[in-house]
């Protein structure tokens, strides 16, 4: 089971949000722009908890008409997912569609309100052709449905509940003519009562959430309910899982789990002593109400029974003490999560590696800020872990991030969900689906931006600018910043060096590439090239450029001219001299002269500020 599509309405700042999802999602945003909510709102939705805090709740608007709902959108259900009461008969196509729904409902007259929560799934609704509106007697059942209430064993003289979901079954079976599927649409607690609802939180995927800041308050007297026992218990379940002595405990669970089950195939099997005792209870019950009771027992989850309540100490050895993970510093804290999550990759890898797949309980692992605390080596490291685990079958990543280490600007755009503060204050999530490089015509323009982005990571900087400015090369923006220094730009104007991302496309050609990704991230750009009015074969890549930059503020192309930037300023960077620390001699040389062109300067205007000229303060 996969998490594909995840829909949020009305959870702490977020209206409405909708994402979709492959094996790995990258949340980028400022601060407070809402990525940890999604990450909290995805937790609370696979947990299984009830949601009973106001402070969840969009503006803390807690009523029936403000409630909060989350869906999720699953496919990939293994045959066994398939057959459980949560999802039999009711998956839409390839997907199983389950929504909850939390509110408060305020008391009457006085009597205290109540939570609420609510479980939806989205499918068709089942009807039989003939199926009587009274079918509280066989008779009332139509001729063709007759021969299938003969062939029922044990068959009572009134119909009870489950004797009508085997006739159900068995004219699915042997007369799916008689079937009916209405259009699919939400059907409220399908199962019709708690055994539905607890059987579709018990094979959601298993939420992991390892929070940016792990205080010790939020773990619980349950160690293995704490983000270090459960990634070690999934250590251990995926090494363990292939063990003979685990299958020998299965298969001796399933001989005693049919002690219990009935079966009307082989009702010798199911123990002589719980026939007996539900031959008493249908004796006492058909005295006052009729009907027939079965007893049944369901399959215990040997995770719970085989792995320990698991939890991780620190050992100080000077002072011969145990210390709890949440009392040591964050660093170690973060060390200890990469170092759990290299393990865990490892343990998946080890268990796939040629022999075929134990159907496991799919894990979704939920990150806030996986650089905390990393150097820029282990940062790596750490993005490739955990690409590692998402790209194992049971393992989905959801993570949130301020850094450019962990985006794919070109090979994997669809996992980058770009958050923003709406104009009344909810937060918003963007996410480009579609192929940006479709066809061969773009193949070459996916390249170079890949060869870029691999070998210039920092370029990744322009998902998280308030401005981003593309140029042609290196030396622009070491001629462009030194340039707004000496001007005194960045001393006037406090917050330019931090809101605007001057990115290295690397060539003429390569800027192109980095367009459509912005246009479809709707990030707002400006563009600062050489006109090349000396070189016609550079200036046939102008036409491209303007083609593809959008109408209207804030966008703006701006052409170094009449040539290039080292016409501009009269420099030539000679073989074995590094082209940017000549441009800054440069620049440095012809301020102090009091000689730095007026064209150079309303360049550097243009790329920081988007027009020729410094914007002088209001008055």
């Amino acid at each position: 089971m996969r998490l594909r599509r995840f829909e949020v309405t009305n959870y702490k700042c977020i209206a409405r949000a909708s994402l979709e999802w492959e094996d790995i999602l990258v949340l980028i945003g400022e601060n407070n722009a809402g990525k940890s909510t999604i990450l909290s709102a995805i937790a609370a939705f696979l947990s299984g908890s009830a949601i009973k805090d106001p402070s969840l709740f969009r503006r803390h608007q807690t009523d029936a008409a403000n409630a909060i709902e989350l869906v999720g959108h699953f496919d990939s259900l293994t045959e066994d997912e398939k057959a459980q009461v949560a999802v039999r008969g009711r998956m839409n196509g390839d997907f199983w569609i389950l929504k909850k729904r939390y509110w408060f409902e305020p008391g009457e007259e006085g009597e205290a309100g109540g939570w609420k929560e609510q479980l939806y799934s989205f499918s068709s609704t089942e009807r039989i052709a003939g199926w009587p509106e009274n079918d509280a007697t066989w008779a009332t059942f139509p001729p063709e449905i007759q021969p299938l209430i003969e062939a029922l064993q044990n068959r009572p003289a009134r119909p009870n509940a489950a004797l009508k979901e085997a006739l159900r079954e068995a004219i699915r079976q042997q007369r799916p003519d008689l079937v009916i599927q209405d259009a699919p649409d939400w059907v409220p607690n399908p199962g019709g009562g708690g055994n539905w609802k607890s059987n579709a939180n018990s094979i959601l995927p298993r939420p992991i959430f390892v929070k940016a800041v792990q205080e010790a308050s939020d773990e619980t007297n349950a160690k293995d309910a704490s983000t270090y026992g459960k990634l070690v218990n999934l250590i251990v379940e995926r090494s363990l899982a292939r063990r003979q002595e685990m299958a020998d405990l299965q298969a001796a669970v399933d001989k005693v789990l049919a002690l219990f089950r009935p079966d009307d195939a082989n009702p010798g099997q199911q123990a002589q002593e719980v026939r007996d005792l539900q031959d008493r209870i249908n004796t006492s019950l058909n005295e006052v109400v009729g009907g027939k009771a079965r007893i049944r027992t369901e399959a215990p989850e040997l995770r719970t029974m085989v792995l320990p309540s698991t939890s991780l100490v620190i050992r100080d050895e000077h002072a011969g003490i145990d210390t709890e993970v949440g009392h040591q510093g964050h660093g170690l804290q973060r060390t200890l999560v990469i170092t759990l999550l290299q393990l865990l990759a490892d343990a998946q890898a080890q268990a796939a590696a040629g022999q075929q797949p134990v159907p496991q309980r799919a894990t979704v692992l939920l990150i806030e800020e996986p650089e905390l605390y990393l150097h820029p080596q282990m940062e790596r490291l750490m993005r490739d872990v955990l690409h590692k685990l998402a790209a194992h079958p049971s393992t989905q990543v959801a993570c949130c991030t301020h850094s450019p280490v962990f985006l794919d600007i070109a090979g994997n755009h669809r996992a980058i969900v770009r958050m923003f503060k709406t104009a009344n204050g909810d937060s918003a999530a963007h996410q480009v689906t579609q192929d940006l490089f479709a066809g061969p015509a773009h193949q070459v323009e996916k390249a170079r931006l890949q060869t870029v982005a691999r070998f210039h990571p920092t370029v990744n900087e322009l998902f998280f600018a308030k401005s981003v400015v593309l140029l042609e090369e290196g030396s622009a923006i070491a001629a462009f910043e030194r340039g707004a220094d000496l001007m005194g730009l960045f001393q006037r104007h406090k917050r330019l060096r931090r809101e605007v991302t001057l990115v290295d496309c690397n060539g003429k050609k390569n800027i192109p590439p980095f367009q459509r990704v912005l246009n479809a991230f709707q990030i707002p750009y400006r563009v600062v090239h050489d006109a090349d009015g000396n070189n016609p074969a550079a200036a046939a890549d102008n036409a491209p450029i303007a083609a593809l930059m959008p109408a209207g503020e804030p966008y703006r192309i701006h052409q170094v001219g009449p040539n290039d930037l080292e016409g501009l300023l009269g420099y030539v960077a000679h073989k074995g001299q590094s082209k940017p620390y000549v441009a800054v001699c440069t620049v440095e040389d012809l301020h102090a002269r009091g000689q730095l062109p007026p064209a150079f300067q309303e360049a550097v205007c243009m790329a920081y500020f988007g027009r020729p000229a410094e914007p002088q303060p209001a008055p």
